[in-house]
């Protein structure tokens, strides 16, 4: 099982400081707009994600119809 965290290693804070740990996590957190922002993406490219992958494995299923 993996026990280290990625999102808590060493980063440099705003300030300048090396930071670790859960304010490691806090920086990273407030770099991406914040945990609202991070879950409003997460749950868009999901969606993206599923919708193209949705028309991928429907396009064989697709035929073109001429009224011509």
């Amino acid at each position: 099982m993996k026990t280290t965290d990625s999102w808590c290693s060493p980063t440099m804070s705003k300030n300048g400081n090396i930071v670790s740990g859960g304010a490691a996590r806090n920086v990273r957190i407030s770099a991406m707009g914040g945990m609202d922002e991070i879950i409003a993406q997460v749950a868009s490219n999901t969606l993206e994600l599923a919708n193209a992958n949705v028309r991928k494995n429907n396009r064989s299923k697709i035929r073109l119809v001429s009224n011509g």
